[in-house]
């Protein structure tokens, strides 16, 4: 254990206390502030009622959709103005973020399946929804989302 172990582990040190900052954000896709003013984005507000899983209780809420020209997607549900979750995509990179329970998943290219309201846009647009979701329009104004697998339930009716 001579001078050269320890300047090696000197050097090591000095390494990863200058590339920890940049270690640190590589996995953090950072996304832009929305515009909903801009008039590159087209919104849809609708009443939606969600049951996450079969064993969890359904919530009603104000679903706001948003898509832009560019097709990014800007989604929120509240309940009473109270944030339950906000979803968000930019370029390759999604993001949302479950504030009740406190709880974000982000990522790059397109996100998981089980994330459906990134794709609710879509499927209101008359796209095939992903496997083990099946959609249906009980009324002119209104979708039915439904996971058979998982149990999870979106009824959504337009404003």
């Amino acid at each position: 254990m001579g001078l050269h172990f320890i300047k090696a582990v000197i050097a090591v040190f000095l390494f990863v206390m200058t590339a920890a900052p940049f270690i640190g954000c590589a996995g953090s896709p950072r996304l832009p502030e929305v515009d909903l003013e801009d008039t590159d984005w087209s919104v849809r507000t609708s009443q939606v009622l969600w049951k996450p899983r079969a064993d969890r209780p359904e919530l009603a809420g104000e679903l706001l959709l948003a898509k832009h020209n560019n097709g990014d997607v800007y989604i929120s549900l509240t309940k009473s103005l109270i944030p339950i979750f906000t979803a968000q995509t930019s370029g390759r990179k999604w993001r949302i973020a479950f504030v009740e329970e406190g709880r974000t998943y982000e990522g790059k290219w397109w996100p998981p399946q089980q994330f459906i309201w990134f794709r609710l846009w879509a499927l209101m647009d008359g796209a095939a929804a992903p496997e083990s979701w099946h959609v249906a329009r009980p009324d002119v104004r209104e979708w039915l989302f439904l996971n058979d697998s998982t149990g999870e339930k979106i009824r959504v009716a337009l404003d």
